[in-house]
């Protein structure tokens, strides 16, 4: 499915300026910069706002051109709500753990934290499976965080999980509601059991060494490394396990996904399954420059992350051309985004594009659009490579 491209307002040298002069302002971004470099604006950002929907659903998007750092702080991290966010009694508060299990039980926090031992903590680069390009969110539903909690196998050992489950479904305290607003009860995600007990998820209590926020899933959130956000469940009361696929709405109907399969006849296969891990993909964040002589020196900072397979380096093309390197700056763990970028661009006045790809350590490059829309036929799991326009005054 395409998305809409950006609507571009001519870019004269006032607006330039005045929009450098803005962007310059941030606290962040002027941290983030080199001594003697100075933003440039991006001309496809499409009257870009942070704050896209109130509520039902909530959604915020991290505005990336604010990128300085591999943790995202909490007050600029992407929201997204099915619907809004429940004020959960932390006193009042349990855990279910019920089902196809040995020994079930209600828990509190404390009682988790007694059975998991000691907690963990790594940080993990969220994503939701509908991070897009389009003017509105501009791949700002993503971000780094460190997240700590309780280690969930663990957790799940001391219940003894029985071998005939087959996945674990895990409900929070929001609600799920169709097109008419109407509620269906608990939003939920299953997960086959393979997947939990063999993946480092926790229970996470904490987001960057503060208490979960309400928006983020306060008091208990699933978070399950190297899968979409539509996994990631807040307000978490219950995990159940069964011996069957779950058929809850955003199983059934709502986070879909179809993807072409190699075929030899003339027709293609389309399968249709449920969303699930992330797939490979980096984007352009910032561009800065610097003067150098009489001319100006560019600087390109983005990140990556996603994939079955650690990244293994990143490239970059301007105008359609050649492939170069990116350096690497940051690499912080197997579930955190890698931050890169190339120091030193020379450009000509004029439009330009600048595009990124990631390469994994198999070999896989992330796509460029024509090849990512053969492959998917949904708007979500877009990553394709994403070509960033300036223009660079005369």
């Amino acid at each position: 499915m395409d998305e809409p491209a950006a609507k571009m307002r001519p870019l004269t040298r006032r607006r330039w300026l005045g929009e450098a002069l803005a962007f310059a302002g941030w606290p962040a971004i002027l941290r983030a910069l080199e001594p003697g470099e100075e933003p440039v604006p991006f001309a496809d950002d499409g009257e870009f706002q942070p704050e896209v929907h109130a509520a039902s659903p909530r959604v915020r998007c991290f505005d990336l051109r604010r990128l300085q750092g591999p943790i995202t702080p909490i007050g600029e991290f992407f929201v997204f709500h099915q619907t809004t966010a429940p004020r959960v009694d932390a006193a009042a508060w349990r855990l279910e753990i019920a089902g196809l299990v040995e020994r079930p039980g209600v828990f509190t926090l404390a009682d988790l934290a007694r059975i998991a031992g000691e907690k963990r903590e790594f940080e993990f680069t969220l994503e939701c499976a509908g991070n897009l390009p389009r003017p509105e969110i501009m791949q700002g539903q993503v971000g780094n965080a460190r997240w700590t909690g309780f280690s969930l196998p663990a957790i799940l050992q001391h219940c003894g999980v029985k071998p005939e489950a087959r996945e674990a479904v895990f409900f929070g305290a929001d609600q799920v509601r169709d097109s008419a607003g109407v509620a269906h009860g608990p939003h939920a995600r299953s997960v086959f059991v393979q997947d939990v007990l063999a993946s480092d998820a926790l229970l996470a209590t904490h987001m960057n060494g503060e208490v979960l926020p309400v928006e983020h899933g306060f008091p208990l959130r699933l978070i399950l490394p190297g899968w979409y956000g539509m996994a990631q469940i807040k307000w978490l009361t219950r995990i159940e396990f069964i011996d069957r696929r779950y058929e809850g709405p955003h199983m059934s109907r709502n986070y879909h996904t179809l993807h072409v399969l190699p075929a030899t006849g003339r027709e293609p296969i389309v399968l249709e399954t449920s969303i699930s891990k992330t797939r490979l993909k980096s984007v352009v964040a910032r561009i800065a420059r610097r003067r150098l002589g009489r001319g100006w020196s560019y600087r390109v900072i983005g990140a990556a992350w996603g994939g079955a397979a650690p990244i293994e380096r990143v490239e970059v093309s301007v105008d359609g051309g050649t492939w170069q390197p990116a350096q690497i700056d940051e690499r912080r763990g197997k579930h955190a985004w890698v931050l890169w970028s190339v120091p030193a661009l020379e450009l000509s006045p004029g439009r330009h594009t600048v595009t990124s790809r990631a390469i994994d350590a198999r070999g896989a490059v992330q796509p460029s659009a024509e090849a990512w829309q053969k492959g998917i036929r949904s708007a979500r799991e877009n990553n394709a490579q994403w070509e960033r326009v300036i223009v660079i005054p005369g």
